[in-house]
């Protein structure tokens, strides 16, 4: 079936190039996402431990902004590593 000029086809264009296999593509926009997920959670979890601590032992703000800092800094790291690093395993040794 041929679309009207001016609309737009009516079949659906698929989001890879050319050549590409798509489950590798996939594989990929998942592993991204996976990262972000993980970047934020290590975040917010050592920001609740940081608030969590100061509160037991009544010394906020110090324990919040160090496991802030690691957080941030721990998080940055391993998006750093997981992104460039690409998807080669390392190879055995004999």
């Amino acid at each position: 079936m041929q679309a009207a000029v001016g609309q737009l086809p009516l079949e659906r264009i698929p989001a890879t190039f050319p050549g590409d296999d798509r489950s590798r593509v996939e594989r990929q926009y998942l592993r991204f996402a996976g990262v972000g997920v993980q970047y934020a959670l290590t975040v917010l979890v050592m920001t609740g431990a940081g608030i969590w601590i100061d509160n037991r032992l009544d010394t906020a703000p110090i324990f919040l902004l160090v496991l802030l800092a690691l957080g941030f800094v721990g998080a940055t790291w391993s998006l750093i590593h997981q992104v460039m690093g690409g998807d080669d395993k390392p190879e055995k040794k004999p």
